[in-house]
């Protein structure tokens, strides 16, 4: 056989075999990507992050919000301006709870419902509720993240919307 073919063969035959071993190498058994999951290690991780984020709003913590969205994060909260940044995120939170009444005892829980993940991207729906014993008022609303998970494996949101079903008055 001539060489060069030889090498031409060689070359297409190990480039065939480098993309089927390439495209096979990189599937993850931990769970279905690319789909909606309502369980998981990245379903569980997603939630702790939300249950940091309730704790901190819980104690009237703005750093602690904050520090649950990445640096550049969009929070789009209704009938007002989005803020961009954590800083303006943080700011946002910390203006909010200095109107606060220091002795309303608030209760919050918030639901991860469902997980779209994709790759080291997910988009999390979830809902929330929220009580506040001293003024009488209570509310639920629903809520969308785009979140992205980080080298040390925690998950930021990049984009947070929600939505108030029910007034807190």
């Amino acid at each position: 056989m001539n060489k060069p073919i030889f090498k031409i063969l060689a070359s297409i035959g190990l480039l065939i075999i480098g993309f089927i071993g390439g495209t096979c190498y990189n599937k993850s058994t931990d769970q279905s990507k690319n789909e909606i999951i309502t369980s998981g290690s990245d379903f569980e991780m997603i939630q702790e992050v939300t249950n940091e984020f309730v704790t901190a709003w819980i104690n009237g913590d703005a750093e602690g919000c904050a520090n649950t969205y990445s640096e550049n994060a969009v929070f789009m909260v209704p009938d007002q301006p989005s803020y961009h940044g954590r800083a303006a995120i943080k700011d946002r939170y910390e203006e909010m709870f200095n109107q606060r009444n220091d002795s309303t005892r608030i209760e919050m829980t918030e639901t991860v419902k469902e997980v779209i993940v994709l790759d080291d991207w997910a988009v999390i729906r979830g809902s929330g509720f929220e009580t506040r014993d001293s003024e009488g008022a209570s509310g639920t609303y629903k809520w969308i993240i785009l979140s992205k998970k980080q080298p040390n494996g925690k998950w930021e949101s990049v984009w947070d919307i929600f939505n108030d079903v029910e007034d807190i008055k």
